[in-house]
């Protein structure tokens, strides 16, 4: 899998980089998780800190293209993304305990 990166600006409003790149690859189409991982690698930047947008595949091309932000801190990577694509790029344990925390305690339920 050979990442490259085809665009990189600078948002100083959004405290954050916007970055388009393209995905060459042999075999299986890889995951988001295993493109997040490298990305974050590749750019020497704090996972927590970096939200993969969107993937775009054709069918037949091991070619894939995407965008992705880096965020300054972690804080505002969860002010100003989705919570969507906050939850696509966490492991399985991850994304139970977010849901464990979004869930309605008993006493919230019992109440209405």
């Amino acid at each position: 899998m050979e990442i490259t990166i085809t665009s990189d600006i600078e948002n100083v409003l959004l405290n954050r980089r916007e970055l388009v790149f393209g995905i060459v690859f042999n075999g299986a189409t890889p995951s988001r998780k295993m493109v997040h991982a490298k990305l974050a690698a590749m750019l020497n930047a704090p996972k927590d800190h970096l939200v993969i947008g969107s993937f775009h595949n054709r069918f037949g091309i091991t070619q894939i293209t995407g965008d992705a932000r880096v965020y300054t801190s972690a804080d505002e990577l969860k002010k100003i993304e989705p919570k969507h694509l906050l939850k696509r790029g966490m492991s399985e344990e991850e994304q139970n305990t977010a849901d464990a925390q979004d869930a309605p305690s008993g006493d919230a339920a019992e109440a209405s």
